[in-house]
């Protein structure tokens, strides 16, 4: 899978899981631009920067998930208003599970 793929494919389910989560709190255009934005800030890190490591790919893959966790989940504390930071790494760790097994799936 290519880059823009890869991202079409992080965002759409990103996006849709962080809706199904966080739709009785927030906007679905308020929850869909978050999501956009934050997988645009991790997504070129974890495809780029994490491979240049040159770890074995289960390690490389264990940082990328978790860099992308993280900062994601700042991200959202951020620009979810009043979110709480619990609230919001439990958010990312599961809109980041989800993208990565769909995307190990589809491959």
């Amino acid at each position: 899978m290519d880059f823009l793929s890869a991202y079409a494919l992080t965002v759409s389910i990103e996006a849709v899981a962080l809706y199904l989560l966080l739709r009785r709190e927030y906007g679905a255009a308020l929850i869909a631009r978050n999501a956009v934005l934050a997988s645009s800030l991790t997504l070129p890190f974890v495809w780029f920067a994490f491979p240049a490591l040159g770890l074995p790919w289960g390690l490389q893959t264990a940082a990328a998930e978790a860099f992308a966790a993280v900062s994601e989940a700042g991200f959202y504390a951020f620009a979810f208003n009043g979110m709480k930071t619990r609230d919001a790494l439990l958010a990312s760790v599961l809109c980041n599970w989800a993208s990565f097994i769909i995307g190990l799936a589809i491959g």
